[in-house]
């Protein structure tokens, strides 16, 4: 056999088993659920509860807070506001959570209206706080919003955010449900925003952001009062999702979730470790912590 088949013969099996990983090696490697969800209840023994608090009660089957900050938490009248910042630092210290700002301001197709801002975000937070992980909502890698023919475009936009990709800790590529029920959709943005972080080259691990819903109105309106705007993701679509995510390298992923989210009897969806997505969740997390 040739040196040329050999590699072909190998670059062939590599392919093959890249993304079916046996069990008992993808355990080897850890995948960390993070989680900004903003419901209520769980289910304990059957029943309904909110004991303990839910998101005290998510870390307790293995998925872990963090703290998503919004331009209020950050900003005055457009402008870092480093009390705001140190604030956000200091909390994220005392209650060891990382913590992802949401910077969508400027134009982001302008680089040179984003970056001076994020960067002195970062660098405030910084100051106040090294130990706890920071990062930036889809900012570097930007956000695609789903797949399309022409993803490769965001390419050159990508590159202009390596400022970015240096100062924050962890990188989060955005994979919402933007084609629906389309898994295999979700998987090719997946597998081009996870390369997207990987071509920064910086060794930081991939967080990605993910949803539980999928949204049924097409209006994308997170409006309380319209009962029935999302349906949770199935237990499968929700192993699907993680299990590519795991495969393509990701180091785990940050869930999100809106306080508007209401299910067809007008209520904010229930998590039951046992069931549903809330059973895909709870089992990866024990199988890859």
């Amino acid at each position: 056999m040739t040196m040329l088949k050999k590699v072909s013969m190998y670059a062939a099996m590599l392919s093959a088993t890249c993304f079916h990983l046996p069990s008992a090696i993808a355990q080897k490697k850890s995948f960390t659920i993070y989680e900004y969800i903003p419901y209520r209840a769980h289910v304990v023994a059957g029943e309904t509860s909110q004991i303990p608090a839910f998101r005290e009660y998510l870390e307790s089957v293995g998925i872990h807070p963090i703290d998503v900050v919004y331009d209020n938490r950050y900003l005055t009248d457009g402008k870092p506001d480093e009390k705001k910042i140190e604030a956000v630092a200091k909390q994220a210290l005392a209650t060891h959570t990382p913590v992802s700002f949401d910077t969508e301001f400027g134009n982001r197709f302008k680089p040179e209206t984003v970056i001076p801002q994020v960067t002195e975000i970062l660098n405030i937070y910084h100051r106040y706080n090294t130990a706890e992980p920071v990062g930036v909502y889809a900012t570097a890698p930007q956000n695609t919003y789903a797949w399309k023919p022409d993803i490769d475009r965001f390419d050159a936009i990508n590159d202009q955010y390596q400022p970015v990709a240096q100062l924050v800790d962890f990188l989060s590529p955005v994979l919402y449900n933007y084609e629906g029920p389309d898994t295999e959709a979700w998987k090719r943005a997946a597998i081009y925003n996870v390369a997207a972080a990987k071509k920064y080259k910086t060794g930081k691990r991939i967080l990605p952001y993910m949803t539980v819903t999928i949204r049924l109105d097409g209006s994308g309106k997170d409006d309380a009062t319209h009962h029935g705007n999302i349906r949770t993701v199935t237990e499968a679509e929700m192993l699907t999702r993680l299990q590519t995510l795991y495969d393509l390298g990701a180091d785990g992923c940050i869930l999100w979730a809106s306080s508007g989210d209401r299910t067809e009897d007008g209520k904010l969806p229930i998590f039951d470790r046992n069931s549903g997505w809330g059973k895909a969740l709870a089992d990866f997390a024990d199988a890859h912590h």
